[in-house]
């Protein structure tokens, strides 16, 4: 939505549209997770939470431990963070074999459980639970699942040098004080519409460096090596 409301909506050019859907949803994916499941986003919005609920006295700590616990899910929306990748590639695994030939649509609620016990150890109990919880593949959306994980390591970029041009970052986000970060996400993504021909492009001429998953990889390592104390 924020990305929407910077580009010139109702302009008729093409260039005023997000440039793709892995763009699109790195910036949802940035403020949930860069934002919104940040430490110091809870030390913001703790001490309200305890003052709005009665009987609600935990520390920013608790709920930050809370909100990001890690739990296998048979359903891709109810997913954490660290396991969501993982129904993406179950999905893209699935479509691009029945688009290439290699599985009949017959066969894909076989598949799906197959691979969701190779992926998550988890046992499908019906199909609802399963190869028809989404409304991609009904909707011809084939190809889209791809885009949640391009978005995830674009965010996991964005944050990055968003640090690096925001310095005291966490301390605006402790404060509850985003317009600076929303203003360089405008500057940096959401004012240049399809000005670029893809997203490698967008980043490079604005981050100095095309996708570079080792920032998503790196931001899942430490944040869970961490809060679980695998050290």
């Amino acid at each position: 939505l924020v990305h929407g409301q910077n580009l010139k909506g109702g302009s008729a050019l093409n260039i005023d549209a997000a440039l793709s859907m892995g763009t699109h949803e790195s910036q949802s994916l940035f403020w949930e997770r860069h934002v919104g499941l940040s430490k110091p986003f809870w030390k913001w919005a703790t001490p309200m939470l305890n003052e709005t609920f009665e009987g609600f006295d935990y520390s920013d700590r608790d709920v930050y431990e809370a909100v990001n616990a890690l739990t296998r899910s048979l359903i891709r929306v109810e997913s954490d963070e660290l396991t969501y990748p993982l129904h993406v590639i179950l999905r893209y695994n699935i479509e691009n074999d029945v688009i290439e030939g290699n599985l009949a649509v017959k066969d894909i609620p076989t598949r799906w459980n197959d691979d969701m016990k190779k992926l998550l150890d988890l046992d499908v109990p019906s199909d609802d639970k399963g190869c028809l919880q989404d409304v991609h593949w009904s909707h011809l959306a084939f190809g889209y699942f791809p885009t949640y994980l391009i978005g995830s390591a674009t965010a996991a970029q964005l944050s990055h040098y968003c640090h690096l041009d925001i310095p005291d970052m966490d301390d605006k986000i402790e404060r509850g004080e985003f317009a600076e970060i929303k203003a360089w996400l405008t500057k940096k993504v959401h004012r240049h519409g399809k000005r670029y021909k893809s997203l490698d492009e967008l980043l490079k001429n604005e981050l100095g460096e095309e996708l570079n998953p080792e920032y998503f990889i790196r931001y899942l390592t430490e944040k869970y090596t961490e809060l679980y104390k695998c050290d």
